[in-house]
């Protein structure tokens, strides 16, 4: 799959995970009293950052990448 460029951008892990952060974003934009939610998306940004960590020292990921909820949206919704 490397020599005929077929890998994504992002890990398959990684990408169902800033899904899941978008998703999460949009529901608490409008259930502002989601207190569990807002926990959860918490937990879930800080399961993100580890795993780029992981995915950089690999060098999977750019050396610079850091997750922003912003370019999780833009990266979503290119796939």
């Amino acid at each position: 799959m490397k020599e005929n460029n077929l890998y994504p951008k992002y890990p398959e892990d990684l990408l169902n995970l800033l899904k899941k952060a978008v998703i999460l974003r949009q529901h608490l934009s409008i259930n502002k009293k989601d207190y569990t939610s807002k926990r959860s998306l918490e937990l879930l940004e800080s399961k993100i950052r580890r795993l780029g960590k992981y995915y950089i020292r690999k060098k999977v990921l750019p050396q610079g990448w850091k997750y922003n909820p912003e370019e999780a949206k833009v990266i979503v919704q290119q796939k």
